[in-house]
């Protein structure tokens, strides 16, 4: 079956469609490469200033809170500052005193904490739990338990930020959370006397950080000491609620103050940009897959896609059709170049269009026409040729035979009387006719005649040292054969294999139609060859000079008119019997006029 993808058309199409599908493939991987670098940077700059507003939001109000605390506990000449130290250091103070210095010190911080929103509370106190409060404060047990007070007496910093912790161990839910600032307070010795403690609610967090600043975008608060999550307002990517651990990967990467990476969690790629607050010590980070980074334009590359497929789909269409325009006459002078077989040698197109395909018809046709002016000239010549070989091979009959057979005529007319010389005569006349009257070819009823009339000659030579049978049946007798062809098998027969056969030798000719094909068998019970005789015989290359100059006459016959199919074969077993076998076509008369 013919395979059509082998065709011009087909491959032109395939390669425009490799060229435009390559094109289109480093078109929209260039395009995707850069959108979603663009992307990435764009995302980048978003969580940055997500990050920077919402610290910024947060770290002022936590600032105003830390001022006044800072109020509290600043070493002043003013009456609070005075009182505070009074409360927390003196110990000879009467109730009075006491009484009126806290009053004092209460209205104050009444005064000094009410606006500020999200102040839960401010404790004032002593190491041993000695202290003036304002609204609901962490109590001093918690404080102990904590071991806040251990962070104060070994660090130098004036602020010290407490995670998230209910206010009161007893009474917890989400309302109840806040964070604090541990400040210490000095006397006028500069001694540590006591401590502020401001609880801030966590309700700043939200305010502050609940700004939903992208889809599928987290932002954590995390302690950096132990990266813990101190607050996240958004489901967490990373499973991780307040109170947990952030994943190690992402802790390795926060190398310094401020900056972003991508790190791969739970075979995820991610997005983290973070933020490092100076204030509270604490780190913001924002963290997004990169497959969220790239979804905002996912409906533009789903729409890409679809104009893609569409484009090809009529690039296809086109192609196909350019392709049919183009190389229909190729196709044309293809199907009539496949008509030209055998003796058709005629070019069934007329392809006139002045271009490449034009040109190649008119020398398609130019060529044929030489080529039948040549097979004319070659059959021409060979049939010539043949003619003359044919002739030539013909006329290679031994010429002593007409010396011998008048020389026998003469020495029967001396013996005997006119009935010999008149059999003679007639079998050589018989002889001469079919010889000489110029047919190549004869009927097999007119080569037994002959043959026939050969042998009564050679019987009256011989004077009947031998007997003969010649066999054939009704039904072959109208066919044709080469003339000559049996005559020299038969005299090989009486020359080589009868002439010093001691008694009585016999010959058998016979003729058989077997396998479509004739059979024509001469058989004699002579002497017999030895396996190299025939060899030499049945030899390609065998010449004149073998002794068989009849044999290579037939061979050279049968191979010039019917080629290799047909020929001779030789059967011999020494002083038994020859055998020579001819096989031939069945030819009727109007057969053998593509031979003449």
């Amino acid at each position: 079956m013919k395979n059509p993808f082998k065709s011009i058309r087909y491959k032109l199409i395939l390669t425009m469609l490799l060229v435009f599908l390559l094109f289109v493939t480093v078109v929209l991987s260039i395009w995707y490469t850069e959108l979603k670098k663009e992307a990435e940077e764009t995302a980048i700059k978003n969580m940055e200033t997500v990050i920077n507003v919402s610290n910024t939001t947060f770290e002022n109000q936590v600032k105003d809170i830390i001022n006044v605390t800072a109020l509290t506990t600043v070493r002043s000449d003013n009456n609070l500052s005075t009182n505070i130290i009074n409360i927390l250091s003196r110990d000879d103070l009467t109730d009075a005193e006491i009484i009126a210095y806290r009053r004092t010190t209460t209205d104050y911080l009444i005064s000094l904490c009410s606006f500020k929103k999200n102040l839960n509370g401010l404790m004032l106190s002593d190491f041993s739990g000695n202290s003036i409060t304002y609204g609901i404060t962490t109590s001093y047990e918690t404080v102990l338990e904590e071991n806040w007070l251990d962070f104060l007496s070994e660090t130098a910093e004036q602020n010290i930020f407490i995670e998230p912790h209910y206010s009161h161990k007893w009474y917890q839910n989400n309302n109840d959370l806040v964070f604090s600032i541990l400040r210490p307070i000095y006397n006028f010795s500069n001694e540590k006397i006591g401590f502020a403690l401001a609880d801030i609610k966590c309700q700043l967090f939200n305010d502050s950080f609940d700004v939903n600043p992208a889809n599928q975008c987290s932002l954590y608060v995390i302690n950096n000491t132990e990266g813990k999550v101190i607050f996240t307002p958004h489901k967490n990517l990373l499973q991780a609620e307040n109170g947990s651990v952030l994943n190690s990967t992402i802790l390795q990467n926060l190398s310094s103050s401020s900056g972003h990476f991508f790190v791969t969690v739970n075979h995820t790629k991610m997005l983290v940009v973070y933020h490092k607050s100076a204030l509270t010590g604490w780190s913001t980070l924002s963290v997004i897959s990169a497959g969220d980074i790239v979804a905002a334009f996912s409906s533009a590359a789903h729409k890409i896609f679809i104009i893609t497929v569409l484009v090809v789909a009529l690039l296809i269409v086109s192609v196909f059709v350019v392709a049919t325009l183009l190389t229909r006459n190729i196709v044309r002078l293809t199907d009539a170049v496949k008509n030209i077989a055998g003796n058709r040698l005629d070019l069934d197109v007329d392809i006139r269009t002045g271009d490449e395909v034009g040109a190649l018809t008119i020398q398609f046709k130019s060529m044929l026409t030489r080529i039948k002016h040549l097979l004319t000239e070659i059959k021409n010549t060979e049939k010539e040729k043949r003619t003359a070989e044919i002739a030539a091979l013909q006329f290679q009959m031994n010429p002593h035979f007409l010396y011998n057979s008048l020389n026998t005529i003469k020495f029967l007319a001396n013996l005997q009387g006119a009935e010999n010389v008149t059999t003679v005569a007639e079998s050589l006349s018989d002889l001469m006719h079919i010889n000489m009257d110029g047919r190549s070819f004869i009927t097999i009823k007119e080569d037994i005649h002959f043959i026939r009339a050969y042998l009564s000659i050679q019987n009256y030579r011989q004077i009947h040292t031998f007997s003969y049978n010649i066999i054939a049946g009704p039904d072959i007798a109208g066919f044709y054969i080469p003339k000559l062809i049996v005559q020299p098998l038969v005299e090989n027969a009486l020359k080589h294999g009868l002439k010093d056969k001691k008694g009585n030798g016999a010959l058998l000719i016979y003729y058989t139609k077997m396998d479509a094909k004739l059979h024509i068998r001469v058989e004699d019970n002579g002497m017999g060859m030895q396996e190299e005789k025939i060899e030499e015989i049945s030899s390609v290359n065998q010449s004149s000079s073998a002794g068989h100059i009849g044999i290579a006459n037939i061979k050279d016959r049968i191979r010039l008119y019917f080629g290799e199919g047909y020929g001779i074969e030789i059967d011999s077993q020494l002083h038994i019997y020859t055998r020579f076998e001819i096989t031939l076509p069945l030819l009727k008369e109007e057969d053998i006029r593509q031979y003449v």
